[in-house]
C-alpha cells in the first residue's frame, strides 16, 4: 500500500475520534446545566410551599381579627335592647344581628378553608425538602459521573491529539493541505471507501478503471464526483491478515 494513503486513512480514523470527542465534551455542559435546572426547580417549588403557608397564615389572622371584629359588632347590637322603644326597631335590630352573624358565619368559613391550606402548605414544605433530600443525592451522583466523564473525554482527547500531531509530521505538506481542505470542505469526511464502484462519501458511481486503480491502493486517486480521496478497505484488510 502506498506509504502515503496508509498514513491519511489512519489520520481519517483519529480525526473521526476527534471529532467524537469533541461532540461528547460539548454535550456535557448542558448535561451538568440540566441538574442546576432540576435543583433550581425543587428549590422554587420548595420556596412556593413556603410562600403558599406565610399567605394562609397572614389571610388567617386577617380573618380572625374580622371575626373577633364581627362578635363584637354582635355583643354590641344585643346590649342596646335596652334602648328599643318599639317592635319596628326590635325588628330591625333583629334583622342587623342576623346579618352580622351571617358574615361571622362566612367568616368561619374562610377560617376553616384557611385552616386547610396552611396544613396543605406545611405538607407541601415536607414534601419539597423530601423531594429534595432524595434528589439531591442522585443529582451529586450524576454531576459527579459527569464529571469525571468530561476528564475522561478531556485526557483521551490529548492522547488522541498527541497521536495526531505525531502522524502529520510524516504526510506531505502538499498532500495533508490537500486533505484537511476537504475535511473542512466534506462534513469531516475526506477518505471514502470504494464499495462496489461506488464513492462511499458521495455515493456516487467511480468508473472502472478508476476503481481497478483504487483496488491497488498504490496511489493517491480522489473520487471524480466530490473529490474525496479514495482506499480499497479489502485489500487493506488482506494485506494486513
Amino acid at each position: 500500500m502506498d506509504e502515503q494513503l496508509n498514513l491519511l486513512i489512519q489520520l481519517q480514523e483519529i480525526d473521526a475520534r476527534i471529532r467524537t470527542l469533541v461532540e461528547q465534551q460539548k454535550r456535557l455542559p448542558a448535561a451538568l446545566a440540566e441538574l442546576e435546572r432540576r435543583r433550581a426547580a425543587n428549590k422554587a417549588d420548595l420556596e412556593q410551599a413556603r410562600e403558599n403557608l406565610l399567605s394562609a397564615q397572614k389571610n388567617k389572622r386577617d380573618r380572625d381579627q374580622d371575626l373577633e371584629a364581627g362578635g363584637q359588632k354582635v355583643e354590641k347590637l344585643k346590649a342596646r335592647s335596652s334602648e328599643i322603644k318599639n317592635n319596628k326597631e326590635y325588628q330591625a335590630m333583629l334583622k342587623e344581628i342576623e346579618t352580622a352573624e351571617q358574615e361571622n358565619k362566612a367568616i368561619e368559613d374562610d377560617i376553616l378553608a384557611l385552616m386547610e391550606k396552611i396544613d396543605a402548605a406545611v405538607s407541601g414544605i415536607a414534601a419539597a425538602e423530601q423531594k429534595i433530600r432524595e434528589e439531591e443525592e442522585s443529582l451529586a451522583a450524576e454531576q459527579k459521573q459527569h464529571e469525571a466523564e468530561f476528564t475522561r473525554i478531556g485526557e483521551e482527547l490529548k492522547g488522541v491529539e498527541q497521536a495526531r500531531h505525531g502522524m502529520v509530521v510524516r504526510i506531505q505538506p502538499a498532500m495533508l493541505t490537500h486533505y484537511q481542505n476537504l475535511l473542512n470542505t466534506k462534513q469531516g469526511l475526506a477518505m471514502a471507501e470504494a464499495r462496489g464502484e461506488s464513492c462511499s462519501g458521495c455515493y456516487m458511481s467511480i468508473p472502472p478503471q478508476v476503481f481497478v486503480n483504487v483496488k491497488k491502493n498504490e496511489s493517491i486517486i480522489t473520487c471524480p464526483n466530490c473529490s474525496r480521496i479514495l482506499y480499497y478497505k479489502e485489500a487493506i484488510v488482506q494485506e494486513n491478515g
